[in-house]
C-alpha cells in the first residue's frame, strides 16, 4: 500500500491524474496533453514530479512537430466596459 500523499498547500490528499499542462517557453505558450501529475482533491493545486518537468523541458527544447494548433482570442480586461446593472 502506498503512503498517503499530502498537499503542502492545504493538507488535502494528492491524487495521481493525467492533466493538460500549459507552459511558457521562449516567449511562447505551449500546451501539453496527458501529463502525469498529482492534483490535490481539496484545493486543486498541481504537483509535477521532477522527471516529468525535465521531460517537458526536453520536449520543448527539441521542438517536435505539434500534434495540433489552437487559436485563442485575446481580450484586455482593463479595456472592456461592464454592462450597466
Amino acid at each position: 500500500m502506498q503512503p498517503k500523499l499530502i498537499c503542502a498547500e492545504c493538507g488535502g490528499t494528492l491524487r495521481t491524474r493525467s492533466i493538460t499542462h500549459t507552459q511558457a517557453w521562449g516567449g511562447k505558450l505551449y500546451r501539453l496533453e496527458n501529463v502525469p501529475a498529482r492534483v490535490c482533491a481539496q484545493c486543486g493545486e498541481v504537483w509535477l514530479a521532477g522527471d516529468v518537468s525535465q521531460k517537458i523541458d526536453r520536449i520543448l527544447r527539441s521542438r517536435p512537430k505539434a500534434k495540433k494548433y489552437l487559436q485563442v482570442p485575446v481580450f484586455s480586461f482593463s479595456e472592456e466596459s461592464l454592462p450597466a446593472r
